[in-house]
């Protein structure tokens, strides 16, 4: 009876130890686990694992050793947060696959991503054929983006009243007040452009832009530190 007892208090524990880290993380969905996130998730189990099987083992030292692993997670977003030239060290980079309707095979080796996994996961975004696909970008959590060439694509209301007929990507020029000035270089422009930009619309200083992104259909997206687009 004690050993029932000792199992149910441990496995309750376990449980709301769990569940209190899930929560100071602040993870999305295991669909959307980054392999980071995977292997957080296996070590932590293994953590209450331990605790339940091991009997020289206490639950309250697995339990500190659940919440140190945690305060290490928070500590490396913290620091990816603040810092972003830390995000390419702790976390995975977005890949292009495909550029402009060309397969990357150079992307596809590095990421040991073969052609027939590529259709599948295309197929899953009901893409049935590449020729449909001018962008796709295998994600950090192996997950695929696409977009598809406008011919592929149904109408939507501004392009059924305008002449837009092409598809671009979009590029990211300022992120959380960083402005990447590689980005801006891609797409033909300089930084000062970016500044009278900035001030046309009434905005003095990077820091105070949020996220701001350029597209070749219409141009530049800016969402400022409050909630408001321009």
């Amino acid at each position: 009876m004690h050993a029932y007892i000792s199992l149910t208090v441990e496995l309750i524990i376990g449980l709301f130890g769990l569940l209190i880290l899930t929560r100071l993380m602040g993870r999305a969905s295991i669909s959307e686990a980054t392999p980071f996130d995977f292997v957080s998730v296996l070590i932590v189990g293994d953590f209450v694992g331990e605790a339940i099987y091991n009997k020289e083992v206490k639950v309250f030292f697995i339990l500190y050793a659940i919440f140190l692993w945690g305060l290490l997670i928070i500590l490396i977003d913290f620091i990816t947060l603040k810092f972003s030239k830390t995000r390419n060290i702790f976390e995975s980079t977005p890949s292009l696959i495909i550029d402009n309707g060309v397969l990357d095979k150079k992307e596809m080796k590095r990421n040991k991503l073969d052609i027939n996994k590529l259709q599948m996961m295309l197929r899953d975004k009901d893409v049935f054929s590449i020729r449909e696909v001018a962008f796709a970008i295998l994600e950090p959590n192996g997950k695929i983006s696409v977009i598809k060439k406008p011919i592929y694509e149904p109408p939507t209301k501004l392009e059924m009243t305008s002449s837009i007929n092409s598809v671009s990507l979009p590029v990211t020029l300022i992120s959380d007040g960083k402005v990447l000035h590689n980005n801006i270089e891609k797409i033909g422009k300089t930084s000062s452009w970016l500044r009278d930009e900035l001030r046309h619309r009434g905005i003095q200083d990077t820091q105070n832009v949020f996220f701001a992104e350029w597209r070749l259909e219409d141009g530049l997206f800016i969402q400022t530190s409050s909630p408001k687009s321009i």
